[in-house]
């Protein structure tokens, strides 16, 4: 089926929408029942979704097509690396800025309309953020690991058979700090990172 968008090569050039603009969008039926979405770029071929939860991508062939295929990647399975922004020409040609980012080994980029630079601005910056504190998260949580593992007696002596054994004891402290440090460390949720910026 012909496209006029597909012709003119702009099917896949996005606009933001906020929550409000997304509520009742039905690509929102592909979250979890507890997770909410903040961040929509949407055009005729692609939907990009940022939750609190995870980055969720829905593509079709054409944007005639009503055959789609949804991504979904875990913030705390796979982080967010090498964000960037680039920005548009002063040509009537460049019609878009692009937003990049890298999750695991695929690298993510996202052509939004220039007319909207600042309200993508502001979401690349939510990005960045999430993507700062993973970072920061993972160096503590490497420091805190090697750090409990020094305190970890390298040999255990079991006391009497009717009270709890030293490794025992041990073990369970071990299955306590892991616990503690993952949600130190790892947040299931971003949450705050957008509702801090007020998205």
């Amino acid at each position: 089926m012909f496209n006029v968008k597909d012709a003119l090569g702009t099917s896949d050039i996005c606009n933001c929408l906020g929550r409000a603009k997304m509520s009742q969008d039905p690509i929102l039926g592909y979250l979890l029942p507890h997770e909410t979405a903040y961040i929509m770029f949407k055009s005729g071929k692609e939907t990009h979704l940022f939750t609190d939860l995870a980055y969720v991508s829905i593509r079709g062939v054409t944007a005639g097509t009503s055959r789609r295929f949804v991504d979904r990647i875990e913030y705390t399975e796979t982080p967010i690396s090498d964000v960037c922004f680039e920005t548009a020409g002063m040509g009537l040609s460049d019609r878009d800025v692009e937003f990049k980012f890298t999750m695991g080994n695929a690298r993510i980029s996202i052509d939004i309309w220039k007319n909207e630079i600042q309200t993508a601005l502001g979401y690349y910056r939510a990005i960045l953020i999430i993507s700062h504190e993973q970072a920061k998260n993972r160096e503590l949580m490497a420091l805190s690991v090697n750090a409990l593992s020094r305190l970890m007696p390298t040999s255990i002596v079991s006391g009497p058979s009717n009270e709890q054994s030293a490794g025992e004891a041990v073990a369970l402290q071990a299955v306590k700090a892991a616990s503690f440090l993952h949600r130190q460390f790892a947040p299931q949720s971003y949450k705050h990172v957008f509702e801090g910026l007020g998205l």
